[in-house]
């Protein structure tokens, strides 16, 4: 990233990563959090990969990427969001204030230009993510991510690029659930600032880099998650208290949910489970990916 920046004078972007403020997600009967990064080792990250700018996409709050910006010395952090809305994930780019949850996509996508904010399709394609498929091609979006360093199966980036209007720029991100993620995928703009990110985006002058997360750092995110998750556990049996997004909804479960999570959490590291999961999980991601290619192409 450093010999671009130097070579073409262009910047470098991060377009979508998460913090720990992006809540827990889901996967069948599992519970976990999204990430344990905090903000502020987010930048940091950020600052020492070079990059020019960072926003922070939390799923459906802005509360960690404004909790970055107080901290942004040296890099351009961008107020994002990345909206559960009822059609799939939409990024929402440059806005002050959240937008809600499980609205249509068109009004999903008028509220965050209502804010002078720029909308992008995340991911458009997921096998494992709600995404907007091909209605990203009647949308009235800004851009669309066209790269996607986290989803490493051979047909979610395949089909984004192939099947992504030229009216959209073409954008990629690390979607990063950890610090090491940050900055794999990027976006390459005109200028350095965040606002001359922002004039690329609507004039669609990007393009995209990077490569694809190792499995390896997937397994890091998983073990890193379970890790975490034992100390918010052990401390909230402890009685102890916290502001904090990720230890409050920990805090409100019951001792036996509690319990369990423990024994899971300490099965999974001590059993080196994410070695497993790790492998079976790009194994079926592809074939639900292969699927999904075949679907859009009949």
């Amino acid at each position: 990233m450093e010999a671009i920046n130097q070579e073409n004078q262009q910047g470098i972007a991060d377009i979508h990563t998460h913090t720990r403020c992006s809540g827990f997600g889901r996967y069948s009967f599992l519970h976990f959090p999204e990430s344990v990064t905090e903000p502020a080792k987010a930048v940091e990250a950020a600052r020492r990969k070079k990059l020019d700018v960072l926003c922070i996409t939390d799923h459906n709050t802005i509360r960690g990427a404004i909790i970055a910006k107080k901290c942004a010395a040296g890099i351009d952090v961008v107020i994002g969001e990345e909206i559960s809305s009822a059609d799939g994930e939409i990024l929402a780019l440059f806005i002050q204030e959240e937008i809600k949850p499980m609205l249509g996509a068109p009004e999903t996508i008028d509220l965050i230009h209502d804010q002078g904010g720029v909308a992008v399709a995340a991911h458009p394609f997921s096998p494992h993510c709600p995404s907007l498929g091909k209605k990203i091609c009647y949308l009235k979006l800004d851009g669309v991510e066209v790269f996607n360093a986290y989803h490493r199966d051979a047909y979610s980036n395949l089909m984004a690029q192939t099947f992504s209007p030229g009216k959209l720029a073409r954008l990629g991100s690390s979607d990063a659930h950890s610090i090491a993620m940050i900055g794999n995928g990027y976006t390459i703009f005109e200028g350095r600032t965040s606002e001359e990110l922002r004039r690329s985006i609507l004039k669609r002058k990007t393009s995209f880099g990077g490569s694809r997360t190792p499995l390896s750092e997937c397994m890091s995110w998983s073990r890193e998650v379970a890790v975490e998750s034992i100390k918010m556990i052990y401390n909230s049996l402890k009685g102890e208290k916290s502001q904090d997004i990720l230890y409050s909804a920990i805090d409100k479960t019951t001792k036996k949910t509690k319990a369990l999570g423990l024994i899971g959490a300490g099965l999974y590291i001590g059993l080196q489970l994410s070695y497993f999961f790790g492998v079976s999980g790009d194994i079926i991601l592809n074939v639900k990916g292969k699927r999904k290619w075949i679907e859009n192409t009949d």
